[in-house]
């Protein structure tokens, strides 16, 4: 289910006011709901998860004011933060839908207290660094979020919002609200950049506070110094735009796992480890020991043989099968790999960058996958005529989502996603992140914030 972030009309100010010292944040939620809907929502309901609330409209402001209060004791604010925030119909099907979106309602930049000159700082922490309200009587971000869930059949269909505090949400049935809001309000809290996505121009001719620390390793330079050709280039490089902020690099390897890889033992000139994307079924990755066998290209007999989307006609007993991706879903070409024999499967990506995002679901399968780029696949496969012996394992020399340099990848799909590409982390962050681009059922964002708050501190913002 996705993720989507809205970016208001920006209204562009030049403020002129002291700074002063700050204090833990206030965050006030603006209920803009009708009578009768979304937070005045009066159907009578039993608490849930620690949420004392007994009515649906109680409970959800309950959640909002949870989130307000967890963002709130993270950030430094003599100013109030107002959230403008309602429940409405978003884009939705019964199969994918939009859960919410949020964003700044203004931008301000060279005010007294801006750390950086002629650079866009979202409302709130422009308020923040200049000590005073630099749009008075206007709220600071204003947030949406799917008010058919549950209601309308046809929007996800069989799921719900889960109200409760403990992230304890059925996977299967329920969306757990809270996560989702505590997602939303990062965005209009500055977790967000102000780049066209059709141009590549920066907002106004001013970069912001987030893509001044946005990296692309190919291009080598950051985006407040590349072209916005470059800058379109960069926004679909998957896995080469990486966050450069000093805070999220110091912070990243006490928060992000080992690294999902194949490691190369022979033939010697291939030695090495290299970067993998683990799939969300069949056996996990281990960091001791791993899985070790030969690999072996399947062929299936039909058609483009290697895409095993077909029953697998070579032998793969104790091998681990090399498999093209495309024309079938990851799960039939695992589950037809393990069927003839493999222990484990490689899936070579077909697209030029990046890595297969290896999802799907099917409990028939025991073994554990991957998926590697286009260029390292090639090289295992050509290998695979003579002999090549590897290992899929958690990598422990390696930080999961993070570069070869240690730097927190950002999400750069190709095609573009609007509304998701780059204002998110990697999806291959593990463990999972509050701010990828995908709400996952195993967060517990009021309690491990991850590594979003490190991000706000290099935008700017001062921590508690």
């Amino acid at each position: 289910m996705k993720i989507s972030r809205l970016l208001t009309s920006l209204t562009a100010v030049m403020a002129l006011t002291a700074a002063s010292a700050a204090h833990s944040a206030d965050i006030i939620v603006v209920n803009f709901d009708p009578p009768g809907v979304g937070f005045n929502d009066p159907t009578p309901v039993e608490p849930v998860g620690g949420n004392p609330g007994t009515t649906l409209g109680e409970q959800r402001l309950n959640v909002f004011a949870v989130a307000a209060q967890s963002w709130g004791a993270e950030l430094q604010s003599d100013v109030p933060i107002f959230l403008g925030a309602q429940f409405s119909p978003l884009a939705c099907s019964p199969t994918s839908g939009v859960l919410g979106s949020a964003g700044p309602t203004s931008v301000f930049a060279n005010f007294p207290g801006a750390k950086i000159d002629e650079i866009w700082y979202v409302g709130a922490l422009a308020d923040s660094l200049a000590g005073a309200d630099l749009d008075p009587g206007f709220i600071d971000l204003i947030a949406f979020f799917n008010g058919d869930i549950g209601v309308n059949p046809d929007c996800l269909t069989g799921q719900n919002w889960y109200n409760g505090f403990d992230h304890d949400n059925d996977p299967t049935s329920e969306i757990d609200l809270l996560s989702v809001v505590m997602h939303e309000i990062a965005h209009g809290l500055g977790f967000l950049e102000l780049i066209s996505e059709g141009t590549g121009d920066p907002f106004i001719g001013r970069f912001d506070t987030y893509s001044v620390n946005m990296f692309d390793t190919t291009l080598g330079d950051t985006w407040d110094n590349l072209s916005s050709a470059e800058r379109l280039f960069s926004q679909t490089n998957s896995g080469n735009l990486v966050w450069i902020g000093e805070s999220v690099t110091f912070e990243a390897p006490n928060v992000l796992g080992p690294r999902p890889s194949v490691t190369i033992n022979t033939p010697k000139r291939l030695k090495g480890s290299y970067e993998a994307q683990d799939a969300s079924f069949g056996a996990p990755l281990r960091e001791n020991g791993g899985l070790t066998g030969k690999m072996v290209v399947v062929d299936d007999g039909v058609g483009v043989g290697s895409d095993g989307c077909e029953p697998i006609a070579n032998k793969l007993k104790g091998k681990i099968a090399l498999i093209d991706r495309g024309a079938c879903a990851f799960t039939t070409k695992v589950l037809n790999a393990e069927l003839a024999g493999a222990k484990g499967v490689i899936i070579v990506n077909n697209q030029p960058a990046g890595l297969p995002p290896m999802g799907g679901f099917d409990p028939a399968i025991t073994i554990p996958s991957v998926g590697v780029s286009l260029d390292d696949g090639s090289m295992f496969k050509a290998a695979a005529a003579k002999n090549i012996v590897g290992k899929l394992i958690l990598d422990g020399a390696f930080l999961a989502g993070a570069n070869q340099d240690g730097f927190v990848r950002l999400y750069a799909p190709n095609p573009v996603r609007p509304g998701s590409s780059k204002s998110h982390w990697d999806t291959g962050a593990s463990p999972n992140l509050l701010m990828e681009p995908f709400i996952n059922d195993d967060l517990a964002p009021t309690i491990f914030l991850d590594l979003t708050p490190a991000l706000f501190e290099d935008i700017g913002w001062e921590l508690q």
